[in-house]
């Protein structure tokens, strides 16, 4: 049998993956072939040495999957965010670079307001994989949190989440719709709430379009769960407590007009230079 090597190997995906119509193809077959060999990719292009047949068909499987446009996370079954790795699968939404903002942001806000305090409280609106309250727990050593999410497959994955990144002490899940039913109080509130408009939906990307409508679909104009989470924050804050909330292009403006007993502090541009994370106050 011909010996097959590591950089033919991976030259055939990325041929593939062309072919199929998938985005920054070599990128793709570079995470892939590493993530099989458990190996940087770097390594691929350093040892340049034969493939078992097994390596091959693991490649080649996960490249046929690729190839139907599903995406690489739910692929491989894990993702980095905020250089903390996280267990994800389909059915939970998938965490996106630009939320990294949340974490500075209120990494930042805790440095600048919040270090006299022994113990930091916080709610995480909508966790999906629970990557932002885990985030900030591994960052902030003196913080808990509660996070919520509608979905229960959501749920149990932030758990899992937890486990893995040693927090599960400090964190507790709810199954619940925005809000936890009993009032209490937070010195953060996080969330990354759906906001696409609904008439965007049909129109996205056929990858983000395998995601869950409920973490992407927020009303006719996309600002439903923005309004309601706006509305009741005051009653979760704590005097000098702190909302902050991912939002969609343009939808900026819109939020500056709100009504709220809350004072919006700024909204911070992403890396494109996108409104990206609005910041409240309550004095």
């Amino acid at each position: 049998m011909k010996k097959v090597f590591l950089r033919e190997l991976l030259e055939s995906g990325i041929i593939f993956l062309e072919n199929h119509g998938i985005k920054e193809p070599r990128r793709n077959a570079e995470i892939i072939l590493s993530h099989i060999l458990n190996k940087p990719c770097y390594y691929i292009y350093t040892e340049n040495l034969p493939v078992s047949p097994t390596i091959i068909t693991a490649y080649n499987k996960i490249l046929k999957e690729r190839g139907k446009h599903i995406p690489l996370q739910y692929l491989l079954k894990t993702v980095n965010f905020y250089g903390y790795n996280f267990f994800i699968e389909e059915g939970v939404f998938i965490p996106r670079p630009e939320t990294e903002i949340l974490i500075e942001k209120a990494v930042e806000i805790y440095k600048r307001c919040l270090t006299s305090l022994s113990r930091i409280k916080i709610l995480d609106i909508g966790t999906g994989s629970g990557n932002i309250a885990i985030s900030l727990l591994r960052e902030i050593k003196t913080c808990y949190a509660i996070a919520t999410d509608i979905s229960e497959n959501a749920i149990k994955i932030a758990n899992y989440n937890a486990k893995t990144n040693r927090v599960k002490s400090r964190i507790k899940f709810l199954q619940t719709d925005i809000f936890p039913p009993r009032i209490n109080k937070f010195h953060m509130i996080l969330s990354n709430p759906p906001y696409i408009p609904n008439f965007e939906i049909s129109s996205l990307d056929r990858e983000v379009g395998r995601e869950p409508i409920t973490a992407l679909a927020g009303g006719d104009d996309g600002l439903n769960i923005i309004k309601k989470i706006i509305e009741r924050a005051d009653m979760f804050l704590y005097s000098n407590g702190f909302l902050l909330m991912e939002i969609g292009d343009k939808q900026g403006k819109d939020i500056k007009k709100m009504r709220s007993s809350l004072d919006l502090l700024t909204i911070e541009k992403d890396f494109a230079g996108i409104e990206r994370i609005a910041v409240f106050h309550k004095k």
